[in-house]
């Protein structure tokens, strides 16, 4: 396993935006909460069959408040 791999694998939760480490974290079946600021999740978001949440989009990124609240709901 590499070693972002085996970081990830000990999280309890991933914040990420659209990157490879936050679908990664998702592969993983690790919690993820995907920030987006400027794109579409609907086309690039994160996909997982454990507990995720897109947050954000075309019109800017959420606030921190969003973010958090969504951390509390997984």
């Amino acid at each position: 396993m590499s070693d972002a791999a085996q970081l990830l694998a000990g999280a309890s939760v991933v914040f990420g935006v659209d990157t490879g480490l936050a679908h990664l974290a998702a592969a993983l079946r690790i919690p993820v909460i995907g920030i987006y600021c400027s794109t579409d999740p609907g086309l690039t978001g994160i996909l997982t069959s454990g507990k995720g949440i897109n947050l954000g989009g075309r019109n800017g990124p959420p606030s921190v408040e969003e973010a958090l609240s969504a951390w509390k709901i997984l």
